[in-house]
């Protein structure tokens, strides 16, 4: 190839992007390169141990809360398991009760009723305006910590008792029998997407249309339920019973848990509602007006045809919210909610004082965690989009 002809090259729009993409790439490895290199030679010369051999060392550190197994006997990599655990724990039923508590507060602000309307108001410039910290603070030593003690407990029917060392409920002795109701759930949540399907086909070619949700009332709600009772009559239960200071037996909700839980709820909420009220005022006047005119009741009206419409600009704004709602699951800290800053990154790294470590695995599950969350939602994003690609 001649001078002229790689010069002409050279100035191509194309091949000039690849090579400052290159050398953007080239640099960014070699300044991370500069980096774990100069932090290896520095922690050589202090005498501190490196590599991850020591996720398989014996932890010998107790968790108080856990939902897999495990025991002061395993290794730490099990530690590990149970903070990403215990936060995915709090993180996604923190998503799925901020989302409906957001839902009824946005739409709440949108209210004829000025009462509910200032309530829902007042309630979101509230939690817009407080730091999230005062909230675990609040939820923990305000309300937690205020219940009576164990001899004091607040008595839930004879099988469940309050207390300021958390909620004591009966735990099933033997869970195999559960199972079955949860296959009878999933099947139930198949039968109603394949009926929705029908139905909307059924609309489109005859333009007759099928109570779809009074159907799916009774396949999400009565079946599930009656396979969930079946399941508790035919196992045996440990209930809870005082025994000296405390209760045994049973399981246990530590107050940590709920109140790192409602914190993140009450708080999340807030910012979910404003981004509610947003998608509903962003659909347009005239869709509500043919709406009516067409007889639609205002419930009709909201969950036909502003709804749909407005969870594509909603959609966006809640994944930030997501996340947001993830990323502030490590304030369980500063209560002592063992979640993965708590147990690995705070008793894990005051066993091994291997920080570099420990940090990196840290940033990496919490990045793993966000990505799958983003896809998910950009998943959602595309099946509702007006236009696709």
């Amino acid at each position: 190839m001649s001078a002229g002809a790689v010069w002409r090259r050279f100035h191509d729009a194309r091949v000039r992007a690849w090579i400052s993409q290159a050398a953007v790439a080239g640099a960014l490895v070699a300044t991370i390169w500069y980096f774990v290199a100069n932090a290896s030679e520095n922690m050589v010369k202090a005498g501190i141990a490196s590599g991850f051999g020591f996720l398989w060392r014996t932890s010998g550190i107790d968790v108080p809360f856990r939902i897999v197994d495990y025991s002061p006997q395993g290794d730490i990599l099990d530690l590990l398991w149970v903070g990403v655990a215990n936060t995915l724990l709090v993180s996604l039923l923190g998503m799925v009760s901020a989302t409906i508590l957001g839902f009824l507060i946005g739409v709440a602000r949108l209210s004829r009723n000025y009462l509910l309307r200032s309530l829902a108001g007042g309630y979101v410039e509230f939690v817009r305006n407080i730091p999230l910290l005062l909230f675990v603070f609040f939820w923990y030593f305000g309300v937690i910590r205020a219940l009576p003690p164990p001899r004091g407990s607040w008595d839930l029917g004879g099988i469940a008792f309050l207390n300021n060392r958390g909620l004591y409920v009966p735990a099933p002795q033997d869970a195999s029998v559960f199972a079955g109701a949860a296959l009878v759930v999933a099947s139930a949540v198949v039968v109603f997407w394949l009926l929705r399907r029908w139905a909307r086909a059924r609309q489109a070619a005859t333009g007759e249309a099928f109570p779809v949700w009074l159907a799916g009332l009774a396949l999400l709600a009565a079946l599930p339920v009656a396979a969930l009772v079946a399941a508790a009559a035919a196992t045996p239960w440990d209930v809870p019973a005082l025994r000296g200071f405390n209760f045994r037996g049973g399981f246990v909700l530590i107050p940590e848990f709920v109140a790192l839980f409602a914190a993140l709820v009450t708080y999340t909420a807030g910012f979910v509602a404003e981004v509610v009220r947003g998608g509903i005022l962003a659909v347009g006047k005239g869709q509500k007006e043919a709406a009516s005119s067409l007889g639609l009741t205002p419930g009709q009206t909201l969950r036909l045809i502003v709804i749909p419409q407005a969870l594509r600009v909603m959609v966006p704004p809640m994944t930030s919210q997501y996340l947001n709602l993830l990323k502030n699951s490590s304030f369980g800290a500063a209560i002592a909610y063992p979640e993965i800053v708590s147990v690995f990154m705070g008793s894990a790294l005051n066993a091994t004082g291997q920080a570099i470590e420990i940090i990196a695995i840290t940033l990496a599950i919490y990045l793993s965690i966000g990505l799958a969350v983003s896809a998910f939602m950009n998943w959602y994003n595309a099946r509702i989009a007006l236009v696709t690609r």
